[in-house]
């Protein structure tokens, strides 16, 4: 348990030289230029649309409130970049999902030696596509109930004082739930299953999301964020996670050329 935290920390280490690797840039590469691509594109429309919402809620105000317009704007504003954004992180993880699974399942070949698929056809890519999407709604499906409880708790008197530290918590376990599925997944463990075997170290868990949340404040480096933290999540899976389940991924210490 005390060795938890320091077994991230060597995930992300260990995930570092990975994710340069030759046989790994191919996977990494495609899904960062289609997410870039993506984002551009529907960031643009969405500021379009938000901007024209906005406008069109401020013509509700009365005239009377007509000198408090760039409060209201202001706060229009905020509240549509949160919700945009939000919205945005929600989409581009639904999207990126089939590529992500993709990168765990290469990354894992490499750290095992075992071949998790050995041919790859139109039917098969489609197959993990609708699937993939499928695993993201489940996570969906986990992550608002608890959010929305968290957004209550927020602003309940007295309880909210502890809000802060609750929602840190929250971040951090969601982020593991998101990076740390892809290999479960990819050996045909349930989302059920995922979720026990992530209670059971709920220490690692956090100190894994915790890393990938300070990363995500980093300038330049939050854009390598998403496949970083899948190669460093199949590095964990492979390293204590695996034994959970009757597998063997201790030869991820020694990754193949």
């Amino acid at each position: 348990m005390i060795s938890h935290p320091f077994k991230a920390i060597g995930a992300f280490l260990k995930a570092l030289p990975l994710l340069f690797s030759p046989s790994l840039r191919l996977f990494v590469l495609a899904p960062l230029l289609a997410n870039f691509a993506l984002m551009a594109i529907l960031y643009m429309f969405a500021f379009s649309f938000l901007t024209g919402m906005t406008d069109s809620m401020m013509s509700w105000l009365p005239e009377w409130l007509g000198f408090l317009d760039w409060l209201f704007y202001a706060l229009f504003g905020v509240v549509s970049t949160l919700l945009m954004f939000y919205s945005f992180s929600v989409g581009v993880n639904i999207l990126a999902a089939p590529f992500m699974g993709i990168l765990a399942e290469k990354t894992e070949e490499k750290l095992t030696g075992k071949v998790i698929q050995e041919t790859v056809s139109l039917n098969f890519v489609l197959s993990i596509v609708w699937h993939s999407i499928l695993r993201e709604l489940q996570k969906l499906a986990y992550f608002l109930p608890r959010l929305l409880l968290l957004l209550f708790i927020s602003f309940v008197p007295v309880i909210n004082v502890i809000s802060p530290l609750l929602w840190l918590l929250f971040s951090a376990w969601m982020l593991s739930v998101q990076y740390l599925d892809y290999s479960f997944d990819n050996n045909k463990l349930s989302f059920r299953d995922m979720r026990a075997s992530l209670r059971r170290k709920p220490i690692v868990c956090w100190s894994f999301g915790f890393i990938v949340m300070i990363l995500l404040t980093i300038p330049f480096i939050n854009l390598f964020v998403m496949p970083l933290a899948v190669v460093a999540a199949t590095c964990l899976w492979s390293d204590i996670f695996t034994l959970d389940h009757g597998l063997d991924g201790r030869s991820a210490f020694g990754v193949r050329e």
